[in-house]
């Protein structure tokens, strides 16, 4: 009978390996000829993609914890025969992902349920709007899903190219949960800026696998994000104030939460320092008072909380 895991997380080939050239080969020469590149080139490894130290850091909980706790699904729309390449770099950079799905072209989401994905991390705007459009349906009912992209700049002026949400993700009545659209955890390019390592917000544990959530509309729903858009500031606070007492209802990453806090509860005592998890908000203290009583009934802690 196979490990039952407390997390399982499905992630594209494109987000956790570098596969920009065969994606270009394939746009421009069509798919037989990205199939004729992948096997030529079937000993040379991909470069790790966005995806990978996250991945490669939670799959090291698992020996950390000597028991199996986070399962790696690899799944691709390429045939298997193309696949091939994949499975030997998962092999090359000796990472413990088992079990893969080659769709041959089939839309990779129809999957996820099967699975049993809890968490979807992929390269592609489309397939993250396809699961959390279909969030309150059965067909991908508590899986959450995020794009997978780099936040790190290669200069030292980080801050010059911010990430730009596209208006089409932004909330709306029709179109509520699309706000999650960036991976809501710290991801590392294979080139980056590292400022002075004397300063003090870069001395975390190596190996500590972070997760930062945003509020409303990722682990809340879009409620509060719509009053603001509706009825300004003012009605925001005045909206919060009346609702105070009553929990924020669930967003989609609410179910992916309470996961992680379970695989930290199951690494035990002396490992539970291997994982950490963060609210930043841009919710001040009149906002933050119904995000603690939504903490407490829903029974979810996380470490650092930022209003």
């Amino acid at each position: 009978m196979p490990p039952t895991f407390e997390l399982v997380v499905c992630i594209t080939a494109a987000a956790l390996f570098d596969c920009t050239e065969a994606r270009e080969i394939l746009n421009r020469d069509g798919f037989e000829a990205c199939k004729e590149h992948q096997r030529a080139n079937l000993m040379v490894p991909h470069q790790p993609g966005v995806g990978y130290p996250l991945v490669r850091s939670l799959l090291a909980l698992n020996e950390a914890a000597e028991k199996q706790l986070v399962e790696v699904v690899l799944i691709s729309c390429t045939d298997s025969d193309s696949g091939e390449r994949i499975r030997q770099s998962i092999h090359h950079y000796e990472l413990p992902i088992t079990r893969m799905s080659f769709t041959g072209g089939t839309d990779v989401t129809k999957y996820l349920l099967a699975w049993k994905c809890d968490l979807f991390l992929t390269a592609d705007e489309d397939q993250v709007r396809t699961v959390l459009c279909g969030a309150s349906s059965k067909a991908f009912t508590g899986i959450a899903a995020a794009l997978v992209c780099s936040i790190v700049n290669t200069t030292p002026n980080i801050s010059s190219n911010p990430i730009q949400i596209p208006e089409s993700l932004h909330c709306q009545e029709s179109d509520s949960k699309l706000d999650m659209t960036v991976l809501p955890s710290e991801v590392n390019t294979s080139t980056k800026y590292v400022p002075s390592a004397s300063l003090p917000y870069l001395s975390w544990p190596e190996g500590q696998v972070r997760i930062a959530f945003d509020g409303d509309s990722v682990l809340f729903s879009d409620q509060a994000e719509c009053v603001f858009k509706t009825e300004g500031l003012e009605g925001f606070f005045e909206f919060e104030r009346k609702h105070g007492h009553i929990a924020l209802p669930k967003g989609p990453m609410q179910a992916f939460a309470l996961k992680f806090q379970k695989l930290r509860q199951s690494l035990g005592e002396n490992h539970k320092w291997r994982v950490r998890t963060f609210l930043v908000t841009a919710r001040n203290d009149v906002g933050n008072i119904r995000v603690f009583h939504t903490f407490k009934e829903w029974g979810l802690e996380i470490d650092e909380t930022h209003f």
